[in-house]
């Protein structure tokens, strides 16, 4: 068996198939995350390739935040059709400083890229969803 293990072809298969594992298990924490998480590089991209999204920004430190975070990952699931995204204003001040983003939480709603509505604060579910249903229409 040591020999085996020693067998480099065999070590050349055996790396090829941990890769293998590793980038489906990437693949499929991907396709549970409802909300993605943005920064600049991938922001952009992903209100102009979703026809409406729904970007919450908010920072570690917003108490606020963290209410409205679990709010925001049922309406992604109760709401396939849309794409939500959250934005870390304190590691992308300039998406923050672009949009003016001055309160957290604030949750941001584009349509076809460009920014259509807003809403500021911790709000109830009902608040966020009824202006997604305006968006739907």
């Amino acid at each position: 068996m040591n020999d085996e293990l020693n067998d480099p072809e065999l070590q050349k298969i055996l790396s090829k198939k941990v890769q293998q594992i590793i980038s489906n298990k990437e693949k499929e924490k991907e396709q549970k995350e409802l909300v993605k998480h943005l920064d600049s590089k991938t922001f952009y991209d992903f209100i102009a390739k979703n026809k409406i999204a729904v970007i919450d920004f908010w920072a570690e430190w917003c108490a606020p935040c963290l209410i409205l975070a679990p709010i925001v990952e049922e309406l992604a699931s109760d709401y396939p059709q849309v794409a939500f995204g959250k934005l870390n204003t304190e590691e992308n001040p300039d998406i923050a400083m672009k949009y003016g983003i001055m309160s957290l939480p604030t949750i941001m709603f584009f349509r076809d890229g460009e920014p259509v509505d807003q809403i500021l604060g911790a709000v109830p579910r009902e608040e966020i969803e009824a202006r997604i249903r305006m968006l739907l229409d």
